[in-house]
């Protein structure tokens, strides 16, 4: 069994301040951990990924051993970290300890135990809706393809009328009677007299 520190947050960026690091860092060097036990990763605005602690977990962590943090959220920031932070703790056999309380893989503490089943509840529910909007915006781009619906390229009654009238008026004046493009109607025009010339 062996004791280990670990320390996340904000520091040295221009953008997002973190005064609450400091004060946790000499939380942790006060502990009693060797330093060369001690984790840290430092977060940027553009990266707030925990290197140290992936490190610690999938190499140097083993069935018993102990990592001491000053607060529990140096290890997650939101529902889906928390979600692989349980697996991690059951996966390896470590037990977290906190100022608040100690957690393991048997822990009996009423908090972990209600914030696993939240958040486990919460990802799915996070998963779901992602799933509601990914299928939403599949709905809507299908919606603004030319299918289901009458396609564009069948003569209609209203394009029969505009090419006879086109036989013995203008582009301009068919395009003012019918409304439709000059595109639109070049396109009758050439539909139909394919057709013709087919048959």
């Amino acid at each position: 069994m062996t004791m280990y520190g670990y320390v996340s947050g904000y520091y040295g960026d221009k953008t997002i301040k973190d005064p609450d690091l400091e004060r946790r860092v000499m939380v942790l060097l006060g502990s009693g951990i060797p330093r060369a036990n001690c984790f840290a990763d430092r977060f940027s605005y553009n990266n707030q990924e925990r290197y140290e602690l992936h490190k610690f977990l999938a190499n140097v962590a083993k069935e018993g051993d102990i990592l001491f943090v000053p607060e529990l959220t140096d290890l997650y920031s939101n529902v889906r970290e928390l979600c692989c932070l349980m697996h991690d703790v059951e996966r390896t056999g470590i037990v977290i300890k906190s100022s608040d309380m100690d957690l393991s893989d048997d822990s009996t503490a009423s908090n972990w135990i209600i914030a696993s089943q939240l958040a486990r509840l919460d990802y799915a529910h996070y998963l779901h809706s992602k799933c509601l909007v990914k299928a939403s915006k599949k709905v809507k781009f299908q919606s603004k393809l030319n299918t289901g619906g009458r396609n564009k390229r069948v003569i209609t009654p209203l394009y029969r009328r505009t090419y006879e009238y086109l036989q013995s008026h203008t582009y301009n004046e068919t395009q003012d009677k019918f409304h439709l493009s000059k595109s639109t109607i070049y396109r009758i025009k050439k539909q139909i007299d394919h057709k013709a010339v087919a048959y």
